[in-house]
């Protein structure tokens, strides 16, 4: 049985997506456990001020 070239390639590429996934997964995390009270005060502010 013969495979095509491009199934080898399948599941390196499969990982690397993964893991440039997570990577941007936990950078999102660690920046809303940094700055996550500031981006809800901002919106809230934002928010009350369109209000009034």
């Amino acid at each position: 049985m013969q495979t095509s070239a491009s199934h080898h390639f399948a599941l390196p590429a499969t990982l690397l997506i993964g893991i440039a996934v997570l990577g941007l997964s936990l950078a999102g995390f660690w920046g809303w456990i940094n700055y996550g009270s500031s981006i809800l005060l901002a919106a809230g502010e934002t928010a009350l001020s369109w209000c009034l």
